[in-house]
This record gives C-alpha cells, structure tokens and sequence, in this order.
C-alpha cells in the first residue's frame, strides 16, 4: 500500500472468510477510535415500485437489532462515550460511520456490526420512521437543489436507474393490501446485504493485531451470500436524449447554465485522470481562459468544470455558469466560446509538461496532506475500497500515474456538439412539462440546425490562451530547523499603536506549510448597516480583482480569503509557505489601488442583491436564526437590513468610505507554522507599508452583542408563507467565565441525543430536530430547534418545554457510572489535542481573538468541567432552563397548515428590535 510520507499511521487490509473486505489503521497518535461500513447497495437497487426503500433501510437500521433491541440504544451509547454517528445513501453505496473514545470502540462494534447481522424491523418504528423519511423529502420541496435535481432524472434515459425518486415518501412506502412495507424492507435487506459487498474500515490507537482481532469478533457473522455486484446495461444518455435543451423554473433568483457530455467511465480511470486533467484547463481562471473571456464580456460570474453524476457504469463531465442577466441572453455564444475553448486544448492543450505540472501539485498534496480526524479517515477509504486496488486506497485521490495522449484526447472527442445537453435553470421562461414529486415546471426542446452549426465552429477566438507554466509551485519542501529557544505556543512580538504581531514556529507537525492571519478592524467600517454593506461590498470586489492573477497560487495549494466580520474585515492565507509572500505582495497590491470598475461594481451590487435575496427564501429555521443572531448582534445584521441598505450604495459613495475605514485601523496580525522569526517580521513589514501603519488614530472595534439575563421569556415571529412551521430558544450565558462555557457545553452533551430521540424518534415532529453548542460573541449559548410539517409553535413550544421540564428529573435518575462516563467523554473531547497544522493554528488564533494570550482557556474550562457535580447540572437545568423561571429568546415562525396552532403563550412577543435592545444589557467584547 503507497503511504504518504508524512503519515505517521499504519495499514493492514484483509478479507475475512465470509469475503468482507477490511481496512485497519492503527494510528498511535488518535484520541478517538472509528469505524466506518460501505456497501454496495444504494437507490438504485429500489424496486420500481418501492422507490425510496434503500434510504428507509437506512434509517431502519438504527433502530433496534435482536442484540440491542431499544431504539434509540445506539445513538445514546455513542453520544454518552463522547462520539457521533450518522450514514448516508447515494446511487449505488450506503454508508454508516461512527466514532467513539476508544475504551468503548469494542460495545461500540457489537452494536453497530448487529445492524447487519440481527436487525429488527419493529413493526412501531417502521411505522414512526416512515414519517421521518416523508419529512426528509418534504423539508426539500422548496429546495432548488434537489427540485433541478428531479428534473435532472427525468430528463436522462427513463430505464436508467437514476431516473428513480431516491428519497422515498409516505406514498413510496405505504402498506399496501396484501403487501406491508415492513414485508418489502425485510425481503429487500435479504436481497441485497451481503457480505462480499461490504467493505468496513476501523481505526484508532488499537494495534493492528487488536483491529484485526475486533474485525473477526464482530463482523464475520455478517452473511455472505455472494451477490453480484449491481451492473447497469441501460445507458445513461441515448439519442433521444442528445441535443436536449432543458429549462427549468427555480424559486430563487438563480441564472445557471449547465452543459453536460457523457463520457465513458473505466475503472482504472483514477490512475491517469484524464478528466481531472481537461477539468483543470477548462476550468483555469486566469488570464486568456474562459472564464476571463466570458467574465469580460459581462456573460458570467462563476465557472466550475469537471462536476457531473457518475457511477460504476456511467460518468457525466459538466460544465456549469453562473450568468448574469446579459449572459441570458448570450447562451449560444457561451457555449459556442465553450467548443472554442475545447478545440484549444484539443490542438494544443495536451502536453506533457503541463500533465507533469498537475502531477507535482497532486504529489505536494498527497505528500503533505493534513491528518484527518478519524472519523473521516473510515469515511473516506472505506468508499474508497470499492473503487480502488487495495495498493492504491490511500493513493488514488491524488494518484496521476502517466500521461496517456491518446486517452485525453478521446474524452476530448466524447466532448462534442453531439454529445451535449443543456440545461438552463433560470425565472422568466414558458414550460410545458412539471417534475413529478418537486412539482418543477420545466421544459425540453431540441437544438436548431442554426445553433448547431454555430457551435461547430471551427475558428478559436483570439482572447482565448492556455495557462503558462505556474510561478506559485512551492520549491522549498523541507520543514525549517526550530529556531533556538522557540516556544511551543506563539508570541507577541511586535506591538505598536494599533497594530500587534503573534508568531509562532509550529515544533510538532514538521510540515512546510504555513498560516497568516489579519485582522483589520475599523470601527467606521461597522458604524451603521450601510457601512457594514458597503464594507462588503468592498470585500467582493477586491476578491474578484483578485482572482484571475492568483488563481496559480490556489492551483499550487496555497489558499487565500477575505472576508468581513463584526469588527472589519480578516484576510487568511495558508498552505505551502514558500510562496506566500509572493502571494501576500500581490493581495495587497491589489488592495492598495483600490480600482472601483462601475460594471464590476454593478454586476457585484447585483450578486449581493441576489444572494441575500435567495437567503431570504432559505429554509425556516435558517431564515429564524440569521434573524436571532441580528437581533443579538447588532454588528451583524439580518439579509432584509442589508438589503435595505444596499438599495441605497451607490459607486460614489465607495472611495470616500474606504478612505475613512483605512484612517482608522486596528491590526492584529498572526504567522504560524513553517516560519522563522524574520520571515514573520518581514511579512509584517509589507502589511504595515500597504495599511499605512504609521501616524494614525487606531482602535480595536466594539462587538456589542445584547444580553438576556432578567428579560424572562420572550419572542420573536417572522412571516414566511413556508408550508412548515419552525420554533427555535435561545439560552445564553450572562458570563463568559471558564465555569459557565463549561456548565452550557455539559449540558447539551447530556441532552443532545436525549432531545433528539424524544421529539424526533418517538414524536416524530420533524426531520430537523436538535440540541446545539451556540456560543456568541464569547457568551456561551444553548439552542433547541424543531422545523415541522406537522405541528405549529404552540405545539412545538410545548414540546420542548415538556423535554426541559423532565431533564432534571433524567439527571437524577441516571446512575453514576453513566454520569461520570458522560462527563468524562466530553472533557477527553476538550482536550483533545490538535491533529493537523491547520486545527493548531486555527485555535491558536481564536485565543488571540478572545483575548486569551496564555492559550489556557481549553485548559481552564476542562478543569471547570471536571469540577461539575450532578448536582450543579441539576441545579443550572432547575434554574436557567426550566420554563418558569427562563431568561431566553424564542424564534417562530408558522406554517401555512398551522395557522390554528400558531399562539406561544407565556412569551413576551417583541415588536420593536431597537426598543428591546435598548431595555436589555450590553456586552461589548
């Protein structure tokens, strides 16, 4: 097996006598133990008249088996040892995964292998989770997503099996005389799980002598009966389907245009990538691509190539636009650009340097990846344990193996006027034809004789250009000597009025990689809702001038962003360091002459327009929290005041504002990882020369965030006109000390699962049900949240309330064992330490934001932690979370079919934002 050089784990893959393909991984360093099981069974085995049934097998099988036969059992066992679990189903594989401390990875494996040794079906759960799945599919029946998506199906080749409905309904799956869904799960699960096509992956600081020992103790009963793997003769794409033009009506303002070819899928494919290799030159973004070409002609503000549904059989190349609404109506000369940009590459483009250019940012990357966390590690490598020779499962990712002229240029040639559909996603259409279960109106037309003879163009536009060899490629790979006396944690090293500078040498990780942080803050920049737009507005139109010229630095694995907050704005690089200079330059380059295009400035206007405006069509409970955290957080405004303020920014108004914001900075800038003290200094210079650090009036930014305590119960409704109603509370910490983010964090690590089981499992209120972490602005926070297609917020309200009124009573009657257990797995969880370069720095530089210089914060709330008693988690859910004596905040809004359940009684409604603010007291971290 071809392993990383920088991965410090170890590898044994075998096949148990009932032909079950294992992965062990024993990783010393692993705090956590995992397990992941993949089997080649997905939507596309559903009988044609239990469509959704692989998904509803799924769900089932976290329900309750002959050895563990309490539903809920698993999910409880693994949550209370500190772990999370979850699975998915896809076309032709389901999924399940976990992980756990590793002192409880053994009763972990017996409960999770008895999924498919001894499920039980119960007949009740059948019963209940038939409504979570019919809630799973109704909660998207306003998603664009999946809404294209469905149109997606039905527009490809009818006996192919991605035509079906995937996700399964009520209708789907409702008994039936003679035939009770219940009968039809048992028989498909008999019909599919097997053994021979299951692969499973364990991991965690076990020896690989143990791992095997576990594999063989609770996965050998599995049985094997030595099914085929699923093949699929139909193809994806016949000629009827060829030269298809699909419109499609979506309920955001969405302009997409996507063109796909069908091209044939090999199994060995993943060793050459010759579709990475086209995706990469099609795809480019800088000078002469085109992206640049559409982009200047005001056609397009996005490009992404190389996407597309594929399986064992079958595989789509897609290339997809966002236009904007010039682009509309220029779709035929887009795609005419896009043959242009293909005959390019297919005359010039395939060569073997810029295959061995690509190669060499596949093998840094393979080389230096960062450590994953255990439970994506099983994730991943147990899917790719279907796809990839048993050598190559850590490889194949990132494996270009040769470069192969002839294969490249036959995708190329698969790459045809005559082989594509488009499919255009766009308001203001006439359709004739709406997709069955999403209801999406959509039309299919042919290509014309004219378009066609215009896209077999034969001429190349002169603005297009293929990518010059790439500057940004790291040479220097080795990791620097540690400088003497350098500490294990960063330090401030430079502090000048209104600018301060941490660095810190990463010791452990030995990567040649590195972060930069910086902070901007600029109280003019937050001073009104106006400022805060027109400070992103800035923000996009800096990134967009940007992106031509640093596209070869993301390409060479450096990244880059800058984003508004608030208190300003923060720009972030990372990855190789050798070049980040180079990249850092030209990022401040760019912002020093501050260009302010009208027609990018408009197109941008109107991106933000339009973003926030989709926002605001999102999901319920997303629309109610981006709601609370704008009532809380003033600096931090809701999509509808931004969107009111936007109207009013003109480009005039641009210039005068960032002068103002440059005039009143405050800089807190980190470098952390493969850097020596004067590489940090040195970077530093080139920010304070670009920001003007010098002689200026300079102060950090407020963060006002309004507090709750003595405000009792009180509300907030918004009016969606959504078919769902949706209820989120709000608890949150008057105090910021280490007692009270240990007191919030326990909390919902104890009711988290418990919350979940109760309204989702047994009352089966909605698909989205949860407990959550929600700290802000430093204040610890506690949320609970419900989206329902059956019930309105009294309802609901009452729900959680009955949830938080028993809890204590949970605690009391919850034996010792299981207290300290529980406890004990979430302070492993704190401690956890930092498993890649990235983690380390990025908690590095949230200490530096909440002021937490000594790095002891985790350290601090561990021990408050560990100090708990039961009866303190008693008292804190008597007297913060029960209903009567509750300070919080409690979001709704209520469904079309709810209007008679709409009432909360015993909240304070608010109807004034500003008034409530002002009644409340102010945090202002």
């Amino acid at each position: 097996m071809y392993v990383s050089p920088n991965d410090n784990k170890h590898y044994r893959y075998i096949t148990l006598p009932n032909a079950l393909r294992v992965l062990l991984i024993n990783d010393p360093q692993a705090h956590r133990s995992a397990a992941a099981l993949s089997v080649n069974v997905g939507h596309f085995h559903d009988p044609v008249d239990r469509q959704g049934l692989a998904h509803f097998l799924e769900h089932m099988l976290f329900l309750g088996t002959e050895s563990y036969p309490v539903i809920g059992d698993f999910q409880r066992f693994i949550s209370q040892h500190g772990g999370h679990n979850n699975a998915w189903t896809g076309t032709e594989n389901t999924t399940f995964f976990f992980d756990i401390r590793p002192n409880q990875f053994a009763p972990a494996l017996d409960r999770f292998s008895a999924f498919f040794i001894s499920p039980r079906f119960d007949a009740d759960a059948v019963d209940k989770e038939r409504q979570s799945v019919d809630a799973e599919y109704r909660m998207k029946l306003n998603d664009d997503v999946r809404r294209i998506y469905q149109v997606h199906k039905e527009t490809i080749n009818p006996q192919h099996p991605f035509a079906k409905f995937s996700v399964g309904s009520v209708e789907t799956l409702a008994d039936r005389p003679d035939q009770s869904v219940r009968d039809d799960l048992i028989a498909f699960y008999h019909a599919n799980y097997s053994a021979n096509l299951m692969t499973v992956a364990l991991t965690g600081p076990q020896s690989l002598d143990d791992l095997e020992a576990l594999a063989q103790q609770y996965f050998a009963a599995i049985a094997n009966h030595d099914y085929p793997v699923l093949t699929v003769d139909a193809p994806l794409v016949t000629k009827a389907e060829r030269h298809q033009w699909v419109t499609i009506a979506p309920l955001k303002e969405v302009r997409k245009l996507t063109l796909a070819f069908s091209v044939p899928e090999s199994p060995d494919q993943y060793r050459t990538k010759p579709l990475s290799y086209i995706a990469h030159l099609l795809g480019y973004e800088g000078p002469g691509s085109l992206m640049s070409l559409l982009k200047n002609k005001g056609y397009i503000n996005t490009l992404s190539a190389g996407g597309g549904i594929s399986g064992r059989d079958f595989r789509e190349f897609t290339l997809g636009f966002a236009l904007t609404e010039l682009g509309l109506s220029h779709i035929d000369d887009i795609i005419t650009h896009v043959f242009e940009a293909i005959a390019l590459i297919r005359q010039n483009g395939v060569q073997a340097w810029r295959y061995q250019e690509k190669r060499q940012v596949q093998e840094l990357a393979f080389h230096y990846q960062d450590a994953l966390r255990p439970i994506d590690t099983v994730s991943q490598l147990v899917m790719n344990m279907h796809h990839y020779a048993p050598a190559d499962l850590l490889y194949g990712d990132y494996m270009m193996a040769g470069f192969d002229h002839t294969q490249i240029q036959t995708m190329l040639q698969h790459m045809s006027v005559d082989n594509v559909r488009v499919m255009l996603v766009a308001k203001g259409f006439s359709h004739d034809q709406q997709a069955e279960w999403y209801q999406t109106p959509y039309s299919i037309k042919r290509f014309s004789a004219k378009q066609i003879a215009q896209w077999k163009t034969d001429s190349i536009s002169p603005a297009l250009a293929l990518p010059d060899p790439n500057p940004y490629i790291a040479d220097a790979l080795h990791p620097l000597p540690v400088e003497p006396d350098q500490s294990d944690t960063p330090h401030l090293i430079e502090t000048l009025p209104g600018f301060r500078l941490w660095h810190g040498q990463e010791p452990h990780f030995r990567v040649p990689k590195g972060h930069v942080y910086i902070a901007i803050d600029s109280p003019h920049a937050v001073a009104t809702v106006k400022n805060i737009v027109m400070t992103r507005l800035s923000v996009e139109m800096l990134l967009e001038a940007l992106n031509e010229q640093a596209y070869q630095a993301e390409i060479a694995g450096m990244n880059y962003n800058l984003y508004a907050h608030q208190g300003g704005v923060t720009l972030t690089l990372s990855g190789f360091n050798d070049k980040q200079p180079l990249l850092l330059k030209l990022i401040l380059q760019r912002f020093s002459q501050r260009s302010f295009n009208p027609e990018r400035f408009e197109t941008i206007k109107a991106q933000l327009k339009r973003s926030w405006e989709n926002a605001e069509k999102n999901k319920p409970l997303s629309q109610l929290y981006n709601s609370m955290t704008g009532l809380l957080q003033p600096n931090n405004p809701p999509y509808h005041a931004l969107l009111s303020a936007l109207e009013t920014v003109t480009l005039r108004d641009l210039p005068e504002f960032v002068e103002a914001m440059l005039a009143t900075l405050h800089v807190d800038m980190f470098v952390y990882g493969n850097w020596h003290l004067n590489h940090t200094q040195a970077l530093a210079n080139t920010v304070k020369d670009a920001l003007r650090v010098e002689g200026q009036a300079y102060q950090e930014s407020v963060r006002p965030l309004t507090l709750l305590d003595g405000v009792g119960t009180v509300s907030y409704e918004r009016t969606l006109g959504h078919a769902e109603s949706a209820l989120l509370v709000y608890y949150q910490s008057a105090s910021t000390d280490p007692e009270a983010v240990a007191t919030y964090t326990l909390a919902n690590h104890l009711m988290s699962s418990a919350f979940f089981n109760e309204l989702r499992t047994k009352q089966q209120l909605g698909y989205m049900v949860g407990a959550n972490n929600l700290p802000l602005n430093r204040h610890p926070g506690l949320i609970f949240y419900v989206q329902s297609p059956l019930a309105g917020p009294e309802l609901l309200m009452g729900a959680i309330d009955d949830f938080l009124n028993a809890f204590f009573m949970v605690l009391l009657e919850m034996s010792e064992s299981r207290w300290q257990s529980s406890k004990q797995s979430l302070l492993a969880q704190v401690r956890e330490p930092d498993n890649n370069l990235r983690a380390r720095a990025q908690r590095y530089w949230i200490s530096i934001g909440n002021k937490d210089y000594h790095y002891q914060r985790r350290e601090q709330v561990a021990d408050a932690m560990a100090e708990l008693t039961r009866a303190d988690m008693v008292r804190f859910v008597v007297n913060t979370l029960k209903p009567r004596t509750a300070d919080r905040l409690v979001m709704h809004s209520c469904g079309i079919d709810h209007q008679d359940d709409a009432t909360l009684d015993g909240a304070h409604p608010i109807t004034d934002i500003e008034a409530f603010r002002a009644q409340c007291r102010r945090s202002e971290d």
